[in-house]
């Protein structure tokens, strides 16, 4: 299928800005240069933004609360960035158009990055945020009861992650929703990665790169990769979106497929488009309306 203008100016507007070199330089300097890039115009309107720190683990996370007087169900939701890169202000927008159209409170979560906190570091930071907002959803005009997680990239890894360790300790999520995440070491060589390894924004050596600073023990590649995980029955109802011209294609439909298997209750969309549209353009604000509205209805009991 041919590519559509969308796909194909957000690919250009990638090489524009350097996104396809990300893994060039070292992740200080790229974090550095991501501060200085200007806000989203015109951003969402929510009731109220808290910034705030999670004293255990020492955990940075901005919480947007819808308006009105609450109280409100809560995601927790986990930035992209190849474990390495982004921030809070990077998916400011995406947490404020999620707070407005789910309805609910979206705890945005700084968890620690590589490689200086290398693996499992940041994913035990998502799963200590979570924990935390679900005893103090309340401060909030939130329902801890009412949880979900949710993120991009890296971040549905994070999410993913969260609701697996979640389940194991009992502790009952409503719901899970991962946008095109990283879910298996690139030692499984998913045939999405030899087909989609370059010209797509996201390569397959920029990924490899992501996951050689995350994670450098070759004896945790197996349970380092929610994908490889033992057990999958449990687990919240999940909605799975991944793009077609991504090396992390298949590996996200393998988890939609493995929860299927499971008998988890699970959507799995594939959009012909490229990592990162999630949020923006045409497709990326569809997306963002159907997991809005999945996240929502989970979360409505």
């Amino acid at each position: 299928m041919a590519l559509s203008q969308e796909v194909l100016d957000t690919i250009a507007f990638a090489e524009k800005m350097g996104f396809t070199k990300l893994h060039l330089q070292p992740p200080a300097e790229t974090r550095e240069a991501m501060k200085h890039a200007p806000p989203a115009e015109n951003p969402t309107e929510v009731g109220e933004v808290i910034n705030t720190m999670i004293p255990e683990g020492d955990i940075a996370v901005r919480i947007y609360i819808p308006m009105g007087e609450g109280p409100f169900p809560v995601i927790s939701y986990f930035h992209g960035g190849g474990f390495v890169l982004m921030s809070l202000e990077t998916h400011d927008e995406i947490c404020r158009q999620l707070c407005a159209k789910s309805g609910c409170v979206v705890m945005s979560v700084d968890y620690k990055l590589a490689p200086e906190n290398p693996y499992p570091q940041g994913p035990e930071s998502a799963v200590t945020a979570t924990k935390w907002m679900i005893k103090n959803a309340a401060e909030y005009k939130g329902i801890g009861e009412r949880m979900a997680v949710a993120g991009d990239s890296a971040g549905g890894y994070m999410a993913l992650w969260v609701a697996q360790k979640l389940t194991a300790e009992g502790i009952k999520l409503k719901a899970q929703f991962a946008a095109y995440p990283v879910t298996d070491h690139y030692s499984s060589q998913h045939l999405s990665w030899e087909e989609n390894k370059s010209g797509y924004t996201l390569t397959a050596e920029m990924m490899k790169w992501f996951w050689d600073n995350y994670l450098t023990d070759a004896t945790k590649f197996t349970e380092a990769s929610p994908l490889r995980a033992t057990s999958f029955s449990g687990l919240p109802p999940a909605l799975i979106m991944t793009a077609n011209y991504d090396p992390l294609r298949d590996e996200g439909k393998a988890y939609a497929d493995k929860l299927k298997s499971a008998g988890v209750e699970t959507i799995y969309k594939n959009y012909e488009n490229v990592h990162g549209f999630f949020g923006t353009g045409e497709m990326g604000q569809e997306a963002m309306q159907i997991a809005s509205d999945f996240l929502k209805d989970k979360l409505s009991t």
